[in-house]
């Protein structure tokens, strides 16, 4: 019944299209009034903001809005360069249908000129951009409902940074990167409520390693015994403090990550925009592959990072100073699987405490001198 369901609203929508005709010759001085597609998780959109920064600026005086993921949207908050945001209703279900029509009415009120799409896996991308009415939409050119796209982007290539390709996808507006770096803008409650979380538990400023030891997916995650270890070493060998950081989710691993190690536990006790804040605090982050990840990038910590057998040349840190651990050698590597199909996480239990110590203390030394950047406050 679903296939039927889907393959009607593709003919739907393909008569639709067919019905319109061809799109007028793009015309950047009519395009003032912006709307950015980016539904997906909270790190995908942290790597949408150069493109973001980008289009604000490139579209000198039009207003930019942005469709994103309820999580998502928290880390645009503060952000300068974006307007208003549009919250998606989330996965396809009953509870999405019932939110449709009221999203398709806001978005054709929006009155868009131009509607780009740098992130929607979900399947109403396609169809939602074409209800929007924009007369220019610029989507990439692998997605299912691509045809209702009037320009297109290039294909990604393998070993090109997704900062790296939303960027050049703009060259087909005439718009000009402006830098890699990815922003997140912190208020000073966002500050105010880190820092309290330190004075609490009496943890300086600097004086502390992030660590988050999760993933979105299971094959992400690094080992609870290596992460105790890690642990473990650090304040004797570093003298700094670790923090274990997630989200509710993780919480009770967390905790008794902790308990075993001797580590603080942030998990579940602070809010997305909060941890970027307590991130902002941190003399480093240990992390894999996941969001706070590129928080730390937006926000100046220096950062080793944790890959199993999934390639960072696309998603990996964008500061050239930070560090990758991934044990390339192993027969498994590389690997873009959802889900691991050997008996165990060899990539992930592979990286030791010992090498992470090592690669963590060559990275501080980089950033003896001075720190990076402190993390954008809101203006």
């Amino acid at each position: 019944m679903a296939k039927l369901h889907h393959r009607l609203i593709r003919r739907v929508f393909s008569a639709l299209a067919r019905r319109d005709g061809p799109a007028p010759p793009f015309d950047a001085r009519r395009a003032r009034r912006l709307l950015v597609v980016n539904t997906t998780a909270v790190g995908d959109t942290l790597i949408s903001t150069p493109a973001l920064r980008a289009l604000k600026k490139g579209f000198d005086g039009a207003s930019l809005t942005v469709l994103a993921s309820a999580a998502a949207a928290a880390v645009l908050g503060a952000n300068p360069y974006v307007d208003s945001i549009i919250v998606h209703p989330g996965r396809v279900n009953l509870r999405y249908l019932a939110a449709v029509p009221g999203l398709v009415r806001r978005l054709r009120r929006g009155r868009f000129d131009l509607v780009v799409v740098l992130h929607g896996n979900d399947p109403d991308t396609g169809p939602l951009v074409y209800l929007t009415g924009a007369p220019w939409r610029l989507g990439p050119a692998q997605q299912e409902f691509s045809f209702l796209y009037t320009m297109h982007m290039g294909e990604k290539g393998a070993h090109v940074h997704e900062v790296d390709w939303r960027l050049d996808s703009l060259g087909a507006l005439g718009i000009a990167p402006d830098g890699r770096g990815l922003d997140l803008f912190l208020t000073a409650e966002d500050r105010a409520t880190a820092r309290a979380f330190l004075d609490e538990r009496g943890i300086a400023p600097r004086r502390f390693v992030a660590v988050h030891p999760f993933g979105t997916r299971a094959n992400r995650w690094w080992p609870e015994e290596r992460v105790v270890e890690f642990c473990s070493l650090l304040e004797p060998e570093l003298g700094l403090v670790p923090v274990i950081i997630g989200g509710e989710a993780e919480r009770c691993a967390a905790e008794r990550m902790a308990a075993r190690s001797g580590a603080h536990c942030a998990a579940g006790r602070l809010r997305l925009r909060a941890s970027a804040a307590l991130l902002s605090e941190a003399a480093a982050l240990v992390t894999t592959d996941s969001g706070p990840m590129h928080m730390a990038q937006a926000v100046g910590t220096p950062t080793v990072a944790l890959f199993g057998a999934a390639g960072a040349e696309r998603t990996g840190p964008v500061n050239p100073d930070d560090r990758i651990v991934r044990r390339d050698e192993l027969p498994c590597v590389p690997c873009h699987r959802k889900e691991c199909r050997m008996e165990r996480l060899l990539c992930m239990e592979a990286i030791g405490a010992r090498e992470v110590i090592d690669t963590l203390t060559a990275r501080l030394r980089t950033a003896s001198g001075a720190r990076e950047r402190a993390g954008r406050g809101a203006p």
